[in-house]
């Protein structure tokens, strides 16, 4: 796992938002966080605070916060979806968070529930298989068909059989 995935995880569980991390409004402009950064980042930043492991934790919250913010797609998701549509974006991609999302929805749900107690079955493929329409037959039934095609099939042209004894005189008279 990526340094800015744990950062955001951990940020996310003690409920600490991206903007309260670089001490912003939601609405700030991408120069007010460029501003918050620079500022936060030199007061917290390791080289300035040698030996202080909560200094360099919490540049590490100001790093992350910054590079999800900064960026314009993911401040979208992270505006709409918080810490887990940017872990959607970081594992699916911007496709992935939307269908996740919209699969989760209540009238998502609702319509899939709704289909399957109008139809009284899951999916229709489900259904022609399981029932027996489309049900691949036993193999017992299979065997028997197959030794039935055997038996039925009509005699090839060049076998023996087929000749008469009338067609074997002909041919032993032209060698």
């Amino acid at each position: 796992m990526s340094h800015v995935d744990e950062a955001a995880r951990r940020l996310s569980q003690t409920g600490t938002t991206l903007y309260a991390v670089l001490e912003l409004k939601k609405g700030a402009s991408p120069e007010d966080i460029k501003k918050a950064y620079r500022k936060l980042a030199l007061k917290y930043h390791p080289d300035k605070n040698p030996g202080n492991t909560q200094a360099a934790e919490i540049f590490k919250e100001i790093n992350t916060a910054h590079s999800i913010l900064s960026d314009p797609k993911k401040r979208k998701i992270y505006d709409k979806h918080g810490s887990l549509g940017i872990y959607l974006y970081d594992h699916f991609g911007e496709e992935g968070v939307r269908y996740y999302f919209v699969m989760n929805s209540c009238w998502f749900k609702t319509l899939v529930l709704l289909c399957i107690l109008l139809t009284c079955c899951c999916c229709c493929c489900c259904c022609c298989f399981c029932c027996g329409t489309l049900k691949p037959p036993p193999e017992e039934e299979l065997r028997r068909k197959y030794q039935q095609d055997v038996h039925t099939q009509p005699k090839r042209s060049g076998d023996k059989e087929n000749f008469t004894k009338e067609e074997d005189d002909y041919s032993d008279d032209d060698n």
